[in-house]
């Protein structure tokens, strides 16, 4: 009895919990696979890459982890004082280290 009911209780948290891939809106996935798709061959092939590319990214962070690393790289790429401010942030390194992990294990699962 005892054994069936940590079975239950942890099979209700389990299924209560939201995985982090379905967290993902489906307009910044196919943000994604468009802009994937742009910057290499706008072909099936390529359609079914980087759709498996942003699949492993999913589930590897967030959404929020996700737009917020985005933005963090948007910012970076400038040369304002207020930008340079976002390159030494511990919060912006952590996130944009998490991006990059999970962009380079789609990478290799995927391309």
């Amino acid at each position: 009895m005892r054994i069936f009911l940590i079975f239950l209780l942890s099979t209700i948290s389990l299924t209560g919990m939201k995985t982090s891939s379905s967290d993902f809106p489906t307009l910044a996935r196919s943000e994604f696979v468009f802009a994937c798709m742009s910057s290499n061959a706008s072909n099936r092939d390529f359609m079914a890459k980087c759709s498996c590319a942003i699949d492993e990214i999913a589930k590897r962070m967030t959404y929020k982890e996700y737009a917020q690393a985005e933005a963090i790289a948007r910012l970076q790429y400038g040369a304002s004082p207020r930008e340079e401010a976002y390159k030494s942030v511990g919060l912006s390194k952590e996130r944009m280290d998490k991006l990059y992990s999970a962009q380079a294990a789609s990478e290799l699962e995927c391309f």
